[in-house]
């Protein structure tokens, strides 16, 4: 390893250097070139007394990745009001599967394949809205996604852990 290279102390910006022995500010080395102007950096990017880089520009305000972020938000949000739609599809249909078919084992079949299909766009749509919600911009539709889909997530699993109760209780 080398060693670090000795500087000069550095100085409070905006104060001029402080000699010993000296009441007033030094002034700084007077150029014969004149300010040359870059652009995009501010004051000219020339060096100034006890700075020996020049001056760099600001750095511009990131845009946040809202095109990301929105769109999973945006995603999450449709994969839930999807699963609902096809949770209140599957819901209001029993009354004409049991006119359509007097088996009670299709019904179930019927019931279970609707509800695993709620179920598995439900996990994905919740699974998007917590990725949205870690990520810059607005959060408005993924947290209202992560409500949705988490509410249908409770009612499936407590709907099939009280079936599943009661298929014993026989």
């Amino acid at each position: 390893m080398s060693e670090p290279q000795q500087q000069p102390p550095a100085q409070p910006h905006g104060t001029p250097p402080q000699y010993a022995g000296s009441h007033y500010p030094a002034q700084p080395p007077q150029s014969s070139q004149p300010p040359q102007s870059h652009s995009g950096q501010p004051y000219g990017g020339q060096a100034y007394a006890g700075h020996p880089y020049p001056a760099q520009p600001y750095p511009e305000p990131q845009r946040a990745a809202s095109s990301g972020s929105s769109g999973l938000g945006r995603l999450a949000f449709l994969l839930a009001v999807v699963s609902l739609g096809i949770g209140l599809l599957v819901t209001l249909s029993y009354p004409l599967m049991y006119r359509m078919m007097g088996d009670p084992s299709a019904i179930g079949a019927f019931g279970a394949v609707g509800n695993g299909l709620v179920l598995i766009i439900a996990v994905v749509g919740l699974i998007l809205g917590l990725m949205s919600v870690r990520r810059p911009g607005s959060q408005i539709l993924a947290g209202i996604a992560i409500g949705v889909t988490a509410s249908q997530l409770v009612g499936i699993v407590i709907s099939w852990v009280s079936n599943l109760f009661y298929a014993f209780s026989f």
